[in-house]
């Protein structure tokens, strides 16, 4: 629907036009100028239409991020647990205890962007024909900064 009057626009000559109201801004304007309008919106709805689509993008990405580090918690909380659990049984073979530490090592690693040196110096490892070894009750640090485990 139309109406005919003069358009108030600067930019426009100062004829007697027909007018549309414009859906968008409710404002009374030429045929052309309401084309402008309509070829305004469609462009910032397909701007909003993108970012919407970019910004779902990157939750989901996020989203994966943040479910696989969710994983790798889990598994290192696991990693713990057994670890923590070889300390306290009193049967802990000493191929068992190696084996919980090379699997940790690893992850501590992973968990820092720099390098990280861990040292572990083990009385155990002079003691080859022991297969069982008694629970770690004590742990000290010496002046090289040697983490030492004594059992």
């Amino acid at each position: 629907m139309f109406e005919k009057g003069p358009y108030t626009d600067i930019n426009c000559d100062s004829e007697i036009k027909e007018l549309y109201q414009c859906y968008c801004c409710l404002q009374l304007v030429c045929l052309t100028h309401l084309i402008q309008h309509v070829e305004i919106r469609k462009e910032n709805k397909q701007r909003l239409d993108n970012l919407c689509n970019e910004l779902n993008t990157v939750i989901n990405t996020l989203n994966l991020n943040v479910e696989e580090k969710l994983f790798i918690i889990k598994r290192e909380q696991n990693l713990i647990e057994q670890a923590k659990r070889l300390l306290n049984a009193s049967d802990s073979t000493i191929d068992a205890l190696q084996n919980s530490f090379e699997q940790i090592s690893p992850a501590i690693l992973s968990n820092h962007s720099e390098e990280i040196m861990l040292q572990v110096e083990s009385s155990l490892s002079e003691t080859k024909d022991c297969l069982y070894v008694l629970k770690c009750n004590t742990e000290t640090i010496n002046s090289n900064g040697i983490l030492k485990l004594f059992s």
